[in-house]
């Protein structure tokens, strides 16, 4: 009878535990831009962590971008492709990204938005490497990523 308790509670940790994986949902940019076509603009959100918006510089910059930077409450420049984003941290037994999204305006217009959600749950996948879980962010929402591509390479990397 312990024996049988035991498989059941394993199965059933397994099954919420895979159910609470980490995952991406977003709607990428519908146009292909490259490098050249848009002058980016990164708003930077004061109450996320510094290393999020770097992380997002350093995409651009390997991906040849141009951007500039604006302050948190910066008015949109319709012409330019503008970022806003947010980053959460959660704790449990180790500091972890909790849940982000990253949106892109232009000519007043949402064109594209991806989320980071890692569920605090019995799922070891949400301790991973914030700075690559952004960049795949950032791949996702410029088109050059499928989130369920992101979704399946943070889960199998751990």
């Amino acid at each position: 009878m312990k024996k049988i308790f035991v498989i059941a509670f394993v199965l059933l940790t397994s099954v919420l535990a895979g159910c609470a994986a980490p995952k991406y949902t977003a709607t990428a940019i519908a146009n292909d831009y490259e490098s050249g076509d848009v002058q980016v603009v990164i708003i930077n959100d004061e109450k996320t962590r510094e290393g999020f918006q770097k992380t997002m510089e350093s995409w651009l910059d390997k991906h040849n971008f141009k951007y500039t930077t604006s302050s948190d409450g910066s008015k949109h420049d319709l012409e330019k492709l503008t970022l806003e984003y947010e980053g959460h941290w959660g704790w449990d037994l180790a500091l972890y990204m909790n849940d982000a999204y990253i949106e892109a305006f232009q000519n007043g217009q949402r064109v594209g938005k991806v989320e980071f959600k890692a569920p605090n749950s019995l799922n070891g996948n949400k301790f991973g490497n914030a700075e690559e879980r952004i960049g795949y962010m950032m791949s996702v929402l410029f088109g050059r990523m499928t989130e369920e591509n992101a979704t399946k390479t943070i889960n199998s990397s751990n």
